[in-house]
């Protein structure tokens, strides 16, 4: 059901054109007490700093009252889409970066980043143009930069016979990683759940074909293609690398919460940067390494992209402080400090030299962020990220992880499905 969530959620995306379309917007006021909204999503590491950053900006500015709205990341993007739409909105808001462009095709939804407000030269411009930009329009700011890591428990890998130094590959993740569930059939090789299994295919796709939807909403991958790739998973399953989905599914979208991996029963995550700490927890033992990349890839598959981005409403009634409240999240040194990396790795070099200098990026996250840099590859094309086609990829890999299609039958499906939904975007 909570997979749905992106499905119902984009439907209700198509009425925001409307509602900005109709009657004029609020004027700003011009004096007095202003109260401002804020929302993002998170765990209390996240939480817990970003009100403490809000709170010093009201006691620098007595008259400018932030309310956080803040929740986890199950149903956020669907509470987001339905506020805009409903005109309900926080004046400052913060997406994942695959929904600024959806959002932005369907109406006057962000304003556009104003320069003689917030300081943007602390940013690197290529990483505002490539991945903060709607129709030449800067329509928000990088809260980090964000890349995939892939975590490992290198005490489960020796206790599995496994040389926790294994440089990996799409070989060796299956004839080494199967010892881990031969030594106990209770563990895995790795935590993936559904939604990662999606992710791991389109590493593997961008690799194989370069990706799997173009700019022009053209599949890249042929049957033959997808068909290798269906079926390299399918070892998956077959060799214990993963657990079945019947197990994994009830933790869509938060492998973190999985017991087994919880209690070290799985030997391997795939996960982002920003995120990589509130996943880990308290678990011990766990670092970082290198995704598996196939002679001769076209594409490392490996992303490297905004963590969140930060908008500013643009029915906002107080634009131009929001504006200035974004400005001190960014640029402000007190703030930058307060902050950490709660969002990853922070996008700005102001906001870096403070963490830096106060020893406050940790080893582990700066080898991490260093190793997805090292390997990032092309960045998604927007239709590629676009929620429905993702949702198409997800019921093809479920029916496929569910064993209700052959690896030759998932590949032409997959084909098929996504043809027909690039076609009604």
């Amino acid at each position: 059901m909570k997979k749905r969530c992106l499905l119902t959620a984009s439907i209700l995306v198509l009425s925001i054109g409307l509602v900005f379309a109709a009657g004029a917007k609020e004027s700003a006021k011009a004096s007095g007490d202003i109260t401002l909204r804020m929302s993002w999503w998170g765990g209390d590491s996240r939480h817990t700093p970003t009100l403490e950053a809000l709170k010093l900006y009201n006691q620098r500015n007595p008259n400018v009252k932030i309310e956080g709205e803040y929740s986890g990341w199950d149903g956020y993007y669907q509470k987001i889409v339905t506020q805009i739409a409903g005109g309900t909105a926080a004046d400052i808001i913060q997406i994942d970066q695959p929904w600024l462009n959806e959002l932005c095709s369907k109406g006057d939804v962000f304003a556009t980043i104003d320069p003689t407000v917030i300081d943007i030269s602390q940013f690197d411009q290529s990483f505002l143009d490539n991945y903060c930009t709607y129709e030449g329009q800067l329509k928000g700011l990088p809260t980090g930069t964000n890349v995939n890591t892939f975590l490992v428990d290198v005490k489960l890998l020796k206790e599995s016979g496994i040389d926790p130094d294994t440089v990996w590959t799409w070989e060796n993740i299956v004839s080494e990683g199967r010892k881990v569930h031969q030594k106990d059939s209770s563990k895995y090789f790795s935590s993936a759940t559904p939604d990662i299994i999606r992710f791991w295919f389109e590493v593997y796709m961008a690799q194989l074909a370069g990706g799997v939807v173009d700019e022009n909403k053209q599949v890249l991958f042929t049957e033959e293609q997808g068909t290798q790739a269906f079926t390299y998973f399918k070892s998956w399953f077959d060799e214990g690398i993963v657990a079945p989905f019947a197990q994994t599914s009830l933790f869509y979208q938060k492998f973190q919460e999985n017991p087994d991996w919880i209690n070290g029963k799985m030997a391997t995550a795939w996960d982002w940067v920003s995120s990589m700490d509130k996943d880990i927890g308290s678990k011990q033992n766990i670092e970082t390494r290198k995704f598996p990349v196939m002679d001769g890839a076209k594409n490392t598959g490996v992303l490297m992209r905004p963590s969140q981005i930060f908008v500013v409403n643009n029915n906002s009634a107080n634009k131009a402080e929001a504006m200035k409240v974004v400005d001190f999240l960014f640029n402000d040194a007190e703030s930058a400090s307060i902050l950490g990396i709660c969002r990853g790795i922070p996008a700005t070099s102001g906001a870096r030299e403070v963490l830096a200098a106060q020893g406050a990026i940790t080893a582990m996250a700066e080898k991490a962020t260093n190793e997805g840099i090292s390997q990032a590859g092309l960045p998604q094309s927007v239709w590629q990220m676009n929620s429905e086609v993702m949702q198409t990829m997800q019921d093809v890999i479920d029916e496929f992880g569910y064993g209700r299609l052959t690896p030759q039958q998932a590949s032409r499906k997959m084909i098929q499905s996504l043809q027909s939904t690039l076609a009604s975007l």
